[in-house]
């Protein structure tokens, strides 16, 4: 029997997505004898009001040398208390090599996002959307285990968006 996929509530197809993301990266992990697992907590301006930025913060957790996958998490506020919640799968390319994990990268975010007016924008919501976005950005190493990461996006149904992140390698 095949259930479709628009007779999942949307934060039960979420969840299948996390679990897939999340199960392609221990396999990536054994595949490979090094790669790199991260945590990097983030910090966002972001386009998703019409009479201003939104700003925002979160958490992105990621493994992958040459390619990274992942899933981020953004909760953005803007001045008319609309508030965005913005959970995503991603997948990570460095441009310098496939055993590389810092330098220029292009990355390719997909997922939902859920939103509200004067309220706390949790799930299940009644309003929101999906993501889809793409996002340029540089891996500066700083010290051992951790890195700098400026990055600028562009997507739906934001416009634009400019962030830094504070990746530590685990």
């Amino acid at each position: 029997m095949v259930i479709p996929l628009y007779s999942i509530k949307p934060s039960m197809r979420l969840i299948m997505v996390l679990f897939l993301v999340l199960s392609a990266v221990s396999v990536q992990a054994q595949d490979k004898e090094e790669y790199d697992l991260f945590i990097a907590p983030l910090a966002e301006i972001i386009g998703y009001s019409k009479r201003g930025s939104s700003f925002g913060a979160g958490l992105a957790l990621g493994a992958g040398s040459g390619t990274a996958i992942g899933a981020r998490f953004l909760y953005a506020v803007d001045p008319d208390s609309f508030q965005i919640m913005e959970i995503a799968v991603f997948t990570r390319f460095y441009f310098q090599g496939s055993k590389v994990s810092t330098g220029p990268f292009a990355q390719l975010n997909a997922g939902a996002a859920i939103y509200n007016h004067q309220n706390a924008a949790a799930p299940p919501a009644d309003d929101g959307s999906f993501s889809l976005g793409l996002a340029f950005g540089w891996r500066f190493p700083l010290r051992n285990r951790l890195n700098i990461e400026p990055s600028v996006r562009v997507g739906y149904p934001y416009i634009a968006g400019a962030g830094v992140s504070l990746a530590f390698q685990l």
